[in-house]
């Protein structure tokens, strides 16, 4: 029993002497395989999540200078990043006690418990960038707040404060950060050149100053000027200085919500478009994030308005609770999680149809600009270490306004484009067997026969339903499918049938063509399903049954549309006139082609010099 008893009240062994027990390297001992990270290079591990090249740097330390209340910040690159980033603003600056605290690894003056995490609004909180910045980097930093007599300055070396003292320096901050990434060749390797690093730079900054009109940003090198946006100026303004002047003639404004679930912003017309997506930009309370809800919203609303290859640009503000979004999904704090996504998709959907509103015929009501009045600069909470800058609990309002009380909904589209009516037009005739002249009270109207008809068309089978507009075959036709696409076709014969065209199976590839709309009673409906099938298979966004319907009807309207070089008799032409009338969008086609155009009356006087 005493050997039972001894047995009994021997202590288990703790979890550091098993750690070190299983390191041991005796005779018989196997060697672990698991090591604790040197503490040097598991900081470098943690930069490399936030800091990945020289563009977020920039954007790090720019929004470092936003929640400090900068209302200038300039920012200097040589060699793309690589030798050189200086970032400079006057914001509210940081003490010679605080300085030190802003290179320690999760240091913080935006959260104070674990609850802040529920309600984050600044654009920084982890309190990694800094430190993260300095461990890969030779960095110096100078701060001063308003008021003090000097400033204070640091300098440190892979995380290593070598000098730390006062300094002379203006009310504000400036870190310089040389030497990007000397002690991680691994990662310096692989950076671009420095062209293709300074345009990664120029482009962050772009989409912050375009948040913040109200603040004066400039991007420079040593020999010239990248980027320079005078603040505070109206939004229309901002996206004239940072994107172009033309493109700012062409946007228009969308507001609409009431606090705290708003949007506001500006999107491009239709009419104008460019090449590629990077004209577009969201804010979320104040950041600027990448998230595929918002931009499958602003696709939904363009569909059928812009041409396929092309895209619209736009400077979306979303206002939200801070408690809706995560923010604290990605440590580069570009990808957020909203609470309510439900609540936000019809939200942003109805703000950017009511923008497109003009395009019916309604006149925009809001306009949308920067609060005039800045918010008053941060203060010190007493008791509380504000690092690494200073700021307020609760971040400035968005620099978006908006109207008293919200916006009204939605309302119903106008009877027709820019105040006249197609059917009121005078019809002069046809020109090369496509294009319909009218008078009207503007001037020469030139309107696309193809792709008014085709609109017509796509408007009609969409609004009525397949009930209504398809027609059941007499005698079912068979079309043959080649054996790689008969299984898309099988899998969406439900979409298909929602469009007005039925197919059943008939065996391997072949299905029986029992029903189709009406519109195409005349054409070749084997082709026209075979061709059909071979446009929509391959497309790998079709995976959703309601894109397929879309595009099905899309193709079958413009297979139905009467073409360019058919000849129209007087009352075809009335009627086709009348029936634009009747349809919501009257403007493009629904591949996104213009479907009518003006030739006003100053332009043809001008051109005859009269």
């Amino acid at each position: 029993m005493a050997g039972r008893a001894g047995k009994k009240n021997r202590r288990q062994p703790s979890l550091g002497h098993m750690i070190n027990q299983g390191a041991g390297q005796g005779k018989g001992e196997s060697v672990s395989r698991i090591r604790i990270l040197d503490p040097q290079v598991a900081a470098q591990i943690a930069a490399g999540e936030v800091i990945t090249r020289p563009a977020a740097v920039v954007k790090e330390l720019v929004e470092n200078a936003l929640d400090a209340g900068a209302r200038t910040i300039t920012v200097t690159v040589a060699d793309g990043g690589a030798s050189l980033i200086r970032v400079v603003d006057d914001g509210c600056g940081m003490t010679p006690e605080e300085v030190p605290l802003s290179l320690r690894r999760h240091a913080t003056s935006k959260l104070a418990a674990e609850t802040d995490l529920l309600s984050i609004q600044t654009l920084g909180f982890r309190g990694e960038a800094l430190p993260s910045i300095a461990t890969v980097s030779r960095l110096t930093l100078t701060s001063c707040p308003p008021g003090a007599k000097a400033g204070f300055r640091l300098v440190a070396q892979a995380g290593e404060i070598l000098e730390a003292g006062p300094a002379a320096a203006a009310s504000g901050t400036t870190v310089e950060v040389a030497e990007l990434f000397f002690n991680t060749p691994a990662r310096r390797k692989f950076l671009k050149s420095p062209d293709a690093e300074r345009a990664q730079i120029l482009e962050a900054l772009r989409s912050l100053a375009l948040g913040y009109p109200q603040v004066h940003f400039a991007l420079a090198t040593p020999s010239r000027t990248l980027l320079a946006a005078p603040g505070p100026v109206s939004l229309l303004e901002r996206v004239a200085a940072v994107w172009k002047a033309e493109l700012a003639a062409h946007m228009l404004p969308v507001c609409l919500g009431e606090k705290p679930w708003q949007v506001a912003g500006l999107i491009s017309e239709p009419d104008f478009t460019l090449g590629t997506a990077r004209f577009q930009v969201f804010l979320v309370n104040g950041r600027v994030v990448q998230d595929r809800l918002l931009g499958a919203a602003l696709r939904e609303v363009y569909a059928g308005l812009v041409p396929r290859g092309r895209h619209p640009a736009a400077l979306i503000s979303l206002s939200l609770p801070p408690e809706a979004v995560d923010v604290n999904v990605h440590p580069a704090k570009t990808e957020i999680r909203f609470q309510e996504p439900g609540r936000l998709y019809p939200l942003l959907l109805t703000a950017l149809r009511r923008g497109l509103g003009p395009l019916h015929g309604e006149p925009p009501r809001y306009t949308v600009s920067f609060q005039p009045e800045p918010p008053p600069r941060a203060a010190e909470t007493p008791g509380q270490a504000l690092f690494p800058w200073q700021a307020a609990p609760a971040a400035a309002p968005p620099p978006f306004s908006f109207p008293a009380g919200g916006a009204a909904p939605l309302p119903a589209a106008a009877p027709g484009p820019r105040g006249w009516r197609f059917q009121d037009l005078t019809v002069i005739g046809q020109l090369a067997l496509t294009y319909i002249l009218a008078q009207g009270p503007d001037g020469l109207i030139l309107i696309d026969q193809h792709a008014a008809h085709e609109r017509v068309l796509y408007e009609t089978l969409k609004a009525k339903g397949p009930a209504a507009v398809k027609q059941t075959l007499l005698f079912p036709r068979v079309v043959e499918i080649p054996p790689a696409q008969a299984d898309w076709v099988g899998e969406h014969l439900e979409a298909l049938a929602q469009a007005g065209l039925v197919l059943e199976p008939f065996g391997g590839a072949s299905f029986l063509i029992t029903a189709a709309p009406a519109c195409l009673a005349a054409a070749d409906l084997e082709a026209v399903v075979a061709e059909a099938v071979e446009a929509l298979a391959p497309a790998k966004s079709l995976s959703r049954p309601q894109e397929v319907r879309e595009q099905a009807l899309t193709y079958m309207a413009c297979r139905g549309a009467i073409k360019a070089g058919d000849p129209l008799a007087p009352e075809e032409i009335g009627a086709l006139l009348a029936q634009l009338d009747e349809i919501p969008v009257s403007s493009h086609c629904p591949h996104g082609r213009p479907l009518w155009r003006v030739i006003s009356y100053q332009d043809i006087r001008q051109s005859f010099r009269r």
